[in-house]
């Protein structure tokens, strides 16, 4: 028996899985079973479900199934600030090696907000299989904590004492080698615009600045953040302290600063020099193009997803897999006026 019309013009409702059953004569139980494959079904009625699915137009809800089966075939994936096309470019990179997997990815933007961590990855993790935290901001405590009430759980850019699996980048390798091509090109003094105090990353680039600070390179800490407008806003602080070179936080907030010195009429680099960190496609479109340091963020992503695949359903802990980025000079960075006053000029200055 077919189900009722609506009037013309009106969309049908969506069959339920008890429409299904009326129409192929078997119990709502029988259907799921067939469904799912949990558990054997004869041969007739399994072929009336089937053909009362197709009729009918039936779509099974994936997290009922989920509950029915023991997993969804999703992933969550909590991230700091989708605006920022670093996180943008590692959720890609989780999301496309999901797909071959045919798994759904489902998201969550805490919008830099670390209280809002904890209650987005509990969420996610009601509908999905397990979650990849983004360089989550929470405590280590608050991750330990999480790590119990998820035991399939994931870590970019954030190392934990509760042993969870976890992809990373060596930001202090990153920070040291752009330290270093600064002071060859003979800047003394460098601005560094912060990033979110709470951010592990930023705590393993104070590490790295420390010790590149020396007799023969200050380092001078402005207050910053992780966005552009962040950039922007702190640019007048660092030219405040007369560096000759402004180290940012990520190449997202040197944008920020690109733009507001574009406005002071402070060239780049014949003023200043600027850097940034993680060579997102932006770096090199702007001008100047930007030094920074380059990583492969829908690598990282990628990484995440085969430590999440690895780590199963059992909660076993994974691998810690770290990423060493490399440092790309562009046209951002040059050595200080006064320096390059006094070196010999090359066939291409002449």
């Amino acid at each position: 028996m077919g189900r009722a019309q609506t009037g013309t013009g009106a969309r049908p409702p969506r069959a339920t899985i008890i429409d299904v059953a009326r129409e192929a004569g078997v119990s709502p139980a029988t259907v799921s079973r067939v469904l799912t494959g949990s558990k054997p079904v004869s041969a007739g009625p399994e072929q009336r479900v089937r053909a009362a699915v197709a009729r009918l137009g039936y779509r099974p809800n994936p997290a009922a199934q989920g509950l029915l089966r023991g997993t969804t075939s999703a992933v969550g994936v909590v991230v700091p600030d989708l605006s920022n096309p670093y996180f943008a470019e590692v959720l890609k990179g989780v999301t496309n090696a999901a797909q071959q997997a045919d798994f759904r990815t489902l998201v969550a933007d805490t919008g830099e907000k670390s209280a809002t961590e904890r209650d987005a990855a509990l969420e996610l993790s009601r509908w999905a299989d397990g979650v990849v935290l983004c360089s989550p901001r929470m405590s280590q405590w608050e991750l330990a904590e999480l790590a119990e009430a998820v035991p399939r759980l994931v870590c970019v850019n954030r190392l934990s004492r509760a042993s969870i699996p976890a992809v990373a980048v060596d930001f202090e390798a990153g920070v040291a080698s752009i330290c270093r091509h600064l002071r060859e090109l003979g800047h003394r003094r460098v601005a560094y615009l912060r990033g979110p105090a709470r951010a592990w990353s930023e705590r393993a680039r104070q590490r790295a600045l420390r010790a590149a600070a020396g007799p023969d390179l200050e380092i001078v800490q402005i207050p910053c953040g992780s966005s552009s407008v962040d950039g922007h806003r702190a640019a007048d602080a660092a030219l405040a302290t007369r560096a000759t070179a402004v180290m940012a936080f990520s190449d997202y907030v040197a944008l920020g600063a690109l733009a507001r010195f574009d406005e002071l009429g402070v060239p780049v680099p014949d003023e200043i020099s600027l850097t940034g960190f993680d060579d997102i496609s932006l770096s090199r479109l702007v001008s100047p193009r930007l030094t920074t340091v380059t990583v492969n963020k829908q690598d990282l992503g990628r990484r995440a997803w085969e430590l999440f695949v690895e780590t199963g359903a059992d909660g076993e802990d994974g691998p810690v897999v770290t990423v060493t980025p490399e440092l790309v000079v562009r046209a951002s960075t040059a050595a200080p006026a006064d320096v390059a006053g006094s070196l010999p000029k090359t066939a291409a200055d002449r």
